[in-house]
């Protein structure tokens, strides 16, 4: 039961890293991450600075929560699944599920939040999706990319999985959660960098206008530090 519990963790970890959120941290209580729902809205939403960048109300907020909890429990199953495949097929369930559960909580999230919320979410969504997101069809549209400009970027983002998956290892001190993320984060922003100078003038200024001004998620720890079954894993954790 103990080595299924901790491959989870570190198929749950690799999934967050190589998902296009790293906002929140992914475990915690109820519902798989914290009790806060998967999709990439529902994460964001959660995070008090993105609460406050969106001037989001109490009755929102609350709104938005249960949200994120019903999703999260209806989907936990399928979270839990994803130890038991191999890796590759892991990765492309990943993206695949990531991508469904976002849409589905968008669709929830319509009747909540207003026009102009709903516009600033999705800008600071697409700034942490990052290289990511120039592989989706409708950032493409947007843009104008060229071909040969899908191949580069596409070449760029596989790198990156592979530098992400090699983050998580099997055996690792999984409890140093945070210097995984910042490695990760280093990761992200040079490929984003990459991706950029591949574009034209005109491209560049329209990625700007897409995602407005810049506005950093800052990693929220939920209260208690991360829980397994035995508890609390703190910093008290890693001297023993």
């Amino acid at each position: 039961m103990r080595i299924g519990f901790k491959t989870t963790l570190i198929v749950g970890l690799a999934a967050w890293l190589v998902s296009p959120v790293a906002a929140q941290p992914p475990f915690g209580g109820r519902g798989g991450f914290g009790g806060r729902g998967f999709g990439e809205p529902s994460i964001l939403l959660q995070n008090t600075g993105v609460q406050k960048e969106l001037k989001l109300s109490d009755e929102q907020v609350k709104k938005i929560k249960d949200i994120g909890q019903k999703i999260g429990d209806k989907h936990k199953d399928d979270f839990a699944a994803l130890a038991k495949v191999d890796e590759q097929e892991r990765r492309e369930k990943v993206q695949k599920w990531f991508k469904a559960i976002s849409e589905e909580t968008e669709k929830e999230l319509a009747s909540v939040l207003t026009p102009e919320q709903s516009k600033r979410l999705k800008q600071i969504s697409l700034q942490m999706r990052g290289s990511q997101a120039f592989n989706e069809e409708e950032v493409q549209k947007s843009l104008n990319l060229t071909d040969d400009q899908k191949d580069k970027i596409k070449t760029l983002n596989e790198d990156l999985g592979k530098e992400m998956q090699g983050l998580v290892q099997p055996g690792q001190d999984f409890f140093k959660f945070q210097e995984v993320r910042q490695k990760a984060a280093t990761l992200r922003k040079e490929t984003v960098e990459k991706v950029v100078a591949l574009l034209t003038d005109d491209q560049k200024k329209a990625w700007k206008e897409m995602t407005g001004d810049l506005f950093e998620v800052k990693f929220e720890a939920p209260p208690g530090g991360f829980r397994g079954r035995r508890g609390p894993l703190t910093k008290e954790k890693d001297k023993q």
